[in-house]
């Protein structure tokens, strides 16, 4: 109809004509959806989020007993949950500061690096007791490791470690060494940000205390150990 305005997306299929492309605009959000195909796709499935849970739903009952003799205390540590989300949630999640390791794993399968992170409301409390303390309660406190609280907290990771071999050997045999120690999460940057993790949150309970023991493992590197 004569004098009727065109909208812009009118004009733009106008203008494709003139120039031969009858071909329609690109649309914007066809990207998008694909990229969130992508993304499901690269999520660990259910079954294997199960299996996860299994395996280290034994490593907490081991470690627990394990740490119960080393602190000559009773320490119960349950699996919380098991979640898959991108590094930068999980990193931003942590306390700062903290006791937060970057962990290299190397086995027949795959190699790769993983976080273990222990909370502070937990690490400090475990140290008194190793230097004969912690039999009444007390703050948390609120600072980074020292040099020899580093060295006692080394003790206790070792022995997180070495749970974690064993409840993989059935699966792959792997070893797992400590790379890089820091008290502030952000300051270990070998992962990209939207990278997609999968995070095993222990509840630690050390008489009045709770805190967490967090283990951050890349998705792709735990399906190449669970090929």
């Amino acid at each position: 109809m004569a004098g009727e305005i065109l909208d812009a997306e009118e004009v733009e299929r106008l203008l494709n004509m003139m120039n031969g492309d009858k071909s329609p605009p690109t649309q914007p959000q066809f990207k998008f959806e694909a990229h969130q195909e992508e993304c499901t796709a690269k999520r660990f499935g259910m079954s294997a989020m199960k299996t996860l849970q299994l395996m280290h739903d034994r490593l907490a009952h081991r470690f627990a007993a394990k740490i119960s003799k080393m602190l000559q205390s009773v320490v119960d540590v349950k699996l919380a949950t098991v979640d898959q989300m991108h590094y930068s949630e999980f990193v931003f999640g942590c306390d700062n500061p903290s006791c937060f390791n970057l962990v290299r794993l190397e086995s027949s399968r795959a190699t790769g690096s993983m976080i273990l992170d222990i909370n502070p409301v937990i690490i400090y409390p475990m140290i008194d007791r190793m230097l004969g303390g912690g039999s009444e309660p007390s703050m948390a406190a609120r600072r980074a490791l020292t040099n020899i609280e580093w060295k006692l907290a080394q003790r206790i990771i070792d022995e997180f470690l070495y749970e974690l071999h064993v409840a993989w050997q059935n699966v792959v045999d792997m070893e797992c060494t400590v790379a890089q120690q820091e008290s502030n999460p952000q300051m270990i940057c070998v992962m990209e940000s939207d990278l997609l993790v999968v995070v095993l949150c222990f509840d630690v309970f050390l008489a009045e205390r709770r805190g967490s023991v967090s283990l951050c493992i890349p998705v792709d590197l735990l399906k190449q150990l669970l090929h």
